[in-house]
């Protein structure tokens, strides 16, 4: 049993002393290193238990590094951190692929949105155009009916004032005309008045009523308007715009004085 343990040891030892020269790859030391393993592999050789010698030799060249198991710890995590590394880089890359694809569903979706929006707008603003074209139709086609029916109105107006105008000059035409006539009529009267009553004497009351046109037996007033009838039928200055005759007018003259002392002599008797 002692032998077991001391030979243990021994081998360890020899291990941890290989361990040591190969341990900062010193060329000498690692040259010291391999004689030493030549000089130990007959005693592996000859070992009962040769695969238990080498584990026990290898756990002598591991004692040379400083927390063997925290190293391999180290490793361990260091390996299984590139893993989750790796993993979480093609895990990122996958999100990375479906937010591309999101993005430009996204992009796409926006764009069929814009472009509808912009067809509506433009339908949209067809029908305006359309509808204000329409308005302004509507409204050119009033304006000119208006203007129609002002023409007709205006002509229509020209028409009756034509026909007023044409009317008027025909009444005044006529008007005239019986001017005229009443107007010779008048004068054949004063000069019948004149051939009739130049002979009478005006201040004989009898010839005075006669001069008047009247009987003896009216009123003072019919006698008065009778005068004034016969004094404005017999003025100078008319008979003389309605004849042009100087003549005509001096016969006025007379007539105009006779009626004058015939009125006086009326009066003088019925007052």
């Amino acid at each position: 049993m002692s032998e077991l343990i001391f030979t243990t040891a021994l081998v360890m030892f020899a291990g941890y002393l290989a361990g040591k020269l190969f341990k900062g790859f010193n060329p000498f030391l690692v040259a010291i290193g391999l004689l030493f393993l030549l000089f130990m592999y007959p005693v592996f050789i000859e070992s009962e238990n040769e695969y238990v010698t080498y584990a026990i030799f290898g756990f002598g060249v591991i004692l040379n590094f400083n927390q063997p198991v925290s190293r391999l710890r180290s490793w361990f995590a260091d390996l299984m951190n590139l893993i989750s590394l790796r993993r979480f880089s093609a895990s990122y890359a996958n999100d990375i692929g479906q937010q591309k694809e999101q993005a430009e569903a996204d992009l796409y979706r926006q764009k069929q949105e814009i472009e509808e929006e912009i067809r509506r707008q433009k339908r949209q603003a067809e029908q305006d155009i359309e509808r204000q074209r329409r308005e302004a139709e509507e409204a050119i086609r009033r304006e000119s009916e208006n203007l129609k029916r002002e023409q007709e109105r205006a002509e229509k107006q020209r028409r009756d004032e034509k026909r007023r105008s044409q009317q008027s000059n025909s009444q005044s035409r006529q008007s005239n005309t019986q001017n005229r006539h009443s107007s010779s009529g008048n004068s054949q009267n004063s000069q019948s008045s004149n051939r009739d009553s130049s002979h009478l004497d005006p201040t004989s009351f009898a010839n005075a009523c006669e001069i008047m046109g009247k009987g003896q037996g009216c009123q003072l007033a019919e006698y008065k308007a009778a005068y004034k009838k016969l004094v404005n039928q017999n003025h100078p200055d008319k008979v003389f715009s309605r004849t042009g005759s100087k003549a005509e007018k001096e016969k006025a003259e007379q007539k105009t004085k006779q009626l004058n002392v015939a009125w006086e002599t009326i009066k003088k008797k019925l007052t």
